[in-house]
């Protein structure tokens, strides 16, 4: 059970938060051949595909230059097919390749069973979710604030 001490601020929360999650995300997916992180890169590219890299970065939260990364460790497995987008010829897009839908099938049902576990304690769905995309945003924007900030100061 979670120690429910009084923490310091909804930030110290959340940090626990995403930790217990992340312990049960890695414990489920242990042998999955996928760590939760290439998980989550792989189902934003399941459910959205073809789709370039901005917007997997911006789906899953992460900086381009992050996704960079995971992108190149799907090339080499061979999970991953890109080419030339239609609506702009500079950019690309990405889509699964048969060996990288298979890779994903075989972590989602890993990924399910911690999944299940996890709602069982959860009351509200719609409202857990509203919850989350209003911290979402307020990270977003407090980024957005924090950076202006400081191109101001250096500027």
């Amino acid at each position: 059970m979670a120690d429910r001490r009084k923490r310091s601020s909804l930030l110290f929360d959340l940090f626990a938060a995403n930790q217990r999650v992340r312990s049960l995300l890695t414990t489920a997916m242990d042998g999955a051949g996928l760590k939760p992180d290439e998980y989550a890169v792989y189902s934003a590219l399941f459910e959205f595909e073809p789709i370039n890299p901005t917007e997997i970065a911006a789906i899953v939260g992460m900086p381009p230059t992050t996704l960079s990364h995971y992108v190149r460790a799907m090339r080499e497995r061979g999970h991953l097919d890109e080419r030339r987008n239609p609506q702009d010829s500079r950019s690309r897009v990405l889509t699964l390749t048969v060996s990288g839908r298979r890779a994903h099938r075989r972590a989602n049902r890993a990924f399910e069973q911690a999944y299940r576990r996890f709602m069982e304690g959860i009351g509200d769905e719609a409202g857990v979710k509203d919850a989350l995309a209003e911290i979402e945003g307020a990270a977003a924007d407090g980024l957005e604030r924090l950076t202006s900030d400081a191109r101001a100061r250096t500027g």
